[in-house]
């Protein structure tokens, strides 16, 4: 029995200590949770995404600068009532082209403040530059409705060339 006794005071019991494990389990979340809100694009459902046969997901949205382009209200309506509903929520009448801001707000310009959109474009591409994003690397996204007219989309392309960003891609959903 004094062996018995003598033993199981010198065993020692080890346990694992899971602060440290949880703490870095919280860290890469909250790394993910940060980096996935930069890269997110902003999409309007009001906007009627045309189909390509070679239509393929954009991997990186890190340096896009996203301009909706709206159809007439009346197509809008014939189509998709709730889309017309959330658009007209949203933007002014007359709206044909629409952007969010750094806080997801909502921003319409008509076809008279194509110099707003322009600035809007070029705030947007200075800010991605002061935040180390390579130029060449800095895209407008051009979310175009099927029904709209190719104008308002030359027009978007406009402002953008004239604000210094001449790297478009087109946003298309693959062919049915």
């Amino acid at each position: 029995m004094a062996k018995k006794n003598a033993r199981s005071q010198e065993e020692v019991k080890s346990e694992m200590d899971m602060s440290p494990m949880i703490d870095c389990c919280f860290l890469l979340l909250m790394f993910f949770i940060v980096n996935a809100a930069q890269i997110t694009v902003s999409k309007d459902p009001s906007v009627n995404m045309p189909h390509a046969v070679s239509a393929s997901e954009m991997k990186d949205a890190n340096g896009c600068i996203v301009v909706n382009v709206f159809a007439d209200p009346e197509i809008m309506s014939a189509k998709n009532a709730k889309a017309l509903e959330k658009y007209n929520k949203a933007y002014a009448p007359g709206t044909i082209w629409g952007v969010a801001d750094a806080n997801q707000n909502s921003i319409g310009y008509n076809k008279s403040q194509a110099q707003e959109l322009t600035d809007f474009i070029t705030k947007q591409r200075e800010a991605m530059e002061a935040k180390g994003v390579k130029p060449e690397m800095i895209r407008l996204y051009l979310r175009g409705d099927a029904d709209a007219p190719w104008e308002r989309s030359s027009g978007a392309i406009r402002a953008a060339a004239a604000a210094g960003v001449t790297n478009i891609v087109f946003g298309t959903l693959p062919a049915e």
